[in-house]
């Protein structure tokens, strides 16, 4: 169906210079007025309370003169400690650090604070005079260059905490969802403040996504996962408050931030209104090709929280997003399949059966596609001399079908059959190896189907193997009942044997490969 390409963005015209410097007047004259204020009031405060000495007055003017050469270089030290470690900062991770510290009230407070102090006591001998002894001047000169002295120490510590990269993405995601959240809130919305919401959401998951890849090729793990989190949180505190957004003004942006994305492709994600979580599921993808091979955990946590994000939607009832969430776990494993990562492909899949199996409760026909894919996936690695992903590809849809048993809703004959084409016929000793561990996946199941009494499912898979020879399937057998395990006895990423079975069910698969082998039971393997 053909769709209306949505309403460009108008570009806004740029306000006039002095419109863009009214902040810095305004804070200008707020601390230069708010010394002399001061200044003018101990003044007379000075005159009105104290009797006239001269002498107080020379020592107050000499020592006004002191404070004044200890306060500028104070503020000095001050703006160089700050200013080298905002740029050393902003040098490591692309975040836009100096726009965020400047526009930070506690910095805006220290340093107005500190500018303030120094002018009072370099424009204080100007009062000095011989109408009274002055002694209020100098009681308020003292304790403004000590309480900054005091703050010295603290307010370096803010700006080091302030500079923390984990904090930055916090703050960045935080002033993202504020706008969100006032958006949602406006009672007299137009065009362009939604335009202009839009383009600091949309600015800020970059700014987090950019951060991530800065930390991959510094190999900063902390970070890196960190943002990850961080853009699915934001989708977790999104996608449940995206129905109280104004769909028209909403649904549509700016194609500059999905610049990579066709016309087509784009009208469905402005139709369906999941342009931010599309962008999103953009930038982990981003930053998954720069992980893989060099971050595992990195890549680890792209699917985690990518399934994350899928079962927000499905608990928010939103299945344009779930979709989405599925073509980028397909498109995860299509990226570690190029880049032959089997680790990468073995957690992605992991993470895709957990966001399968939450999907069989709310819509089993979507989870019997994501069947579909990852059969697709696994003979494609079979082809690529990858036997390991295409065995867990098995074992994974099988703990699918089990799962998806107890469910009247599912259709498990096109849920078998489907598991049933994983194994292709291979010309080499790693598809060989592949497909082993293919049947030995659909030889369990079988026994989970004789163990609940399905007789007529168990058979399908026994005709599958009808063509297997004897000895290839005592080998099969004798494989399964070899495990007696659960843990693996290696440190691993899921940390279990995929062939092994509990107790109650290793009987059912002596029972499973009786009639097909027709050996007597006392050669069978107990």
């Amino acid at each position: 169906m053909s769709m209306t390409p949505p309403p460009k963005t108008p570009l806004a015209t740029p306000p006039p210079k002095w419109r863009r410097h009214l902040g810095n007047i305004v804070l200008f004259s707020f601390v230069v007025g708010g010394s002399i204020v001061l200044l003018l009031l101990t003044a007379d405060l000075t005159y009105i309370l104290s009797p006239y000495s001269p002498e107080a007055a020379v020592r107050l003017h000499q020592a006004l003169g002191s404070l004044a050469e200890v306060m500028a270089a104070l503020l000095g030290l001050s703006l160089t400690v700050v200013a080298i470690v905002v740029q050393l900062a902003s040098s490591r991770y692309p975040a836009k650090i100096v726009d965020l510290f400047m526009a930070d009230p506690t910095n805006i407070a220290i340093f107005g604070f500190m500018t303030s102090s120094c002018i009072y006591v370099i424009l204080a001998p100007a009062f000095i005079s011989t109408q009274g002894d002055p002694v209020m001047l100098s009681i308020v000169g003292l304790a403004l260059s000590v309480i900054n002295l005091g703050l010295l120490l603290p307010y370096f510590g803010h700006v080091f905490a302030f500079l923390e990269p984990n904090n930055i993405i916090t703050q960045i995601q935080s002033k993202a969802f504020s706008a969100l959240a006032k958006l949602k809130n406006s009672s007299s919305l137009t065009p362009q403040e939604a335009h202009k919401t839009q383009a600091k959401v949309a600015v800020a998951l970059e700014s987090i996504a950019d951060n991530a890849m800065a930390a991959v090729d510094q190999s900063d793990r902390n970070l890196s996962m960190h943002t990850i989190y961080t853009l699915e949180h934001f989708l977790g505190l999104y996608i449940p408050m995206k129905g109280e957004l104004p769909k028209k003004e909403w649904s549509t942006v700016n194609p500059k931030y999905l610049s990579t994305l066709a016309k087509e492709f784009l009208d469905d994600i402005f139709a369906n209104m999941t342009w931010v979580e599309a962008k999103v599921l953009m930038e982990y993808e981003r930053v998954f090709r720069k992980a893989l091979g060099e971050m595992n955990e990195v890549v680890s946590q792209i699917g985690s929280s990518t399934r994350g994000i899928g079962e927000v939607a499905i608990e928010n009832k939103d299945w344009e997003v779930r979709g989405l969430v599925v073509q980028f776990f397909n498109t995860y494993l299509r990226h570690a399949l190029n880049a032959r990562n089997v680790r990468a492909a073995y957690n992605i899949l992991y993470e895709y059966r957990r966001f399968a199996s939450h999907l069989l409760r709310s819509d089993p026909h979507a989870c019997v596609r994501i069947v579909k894919h990852l059969v697709y996936y696994g003979r494609t690695a079979n082809a690529m001399n990858l036997p390991f992903v295409t065995v867990t590809v098995a074992h994974d849809v099988r703990i699918l079908c089990e799962e998806a048993y107890d469910l009247e809703t599912v259709d498990m004959g096109e849920i078998l059959r489907l598991f049933l084409t994983l194994d292709q016929p291979s010309e080499d000793d790693g598809g060989d190896v592949a497909l082993l561990g293919v049947r030995r996946a659909q030889s369990i199941l079988g026994a989970f189907f004789l163990h609940r009494e399905a007789i007529a499912l168990a058979e399908q898979i026994r005709f599958d193997m009808r063509d297997e020879p004897p000895s290839r399937l005592r080998k099969i057998r004798d494989d399964i009942l070899t495990v007696d395990e659960r843990k693996f006895w290696e440190v691993t990423d899921r940390g279990f044997n995929f062939d092994w079975v509990p107790g109650e069910m290793r009987q059912h698969i002596t029972t499973f490969f009786a009639p097909m082998i027709k050996e007597d039971k006392s050669q069978i393997l107990l």
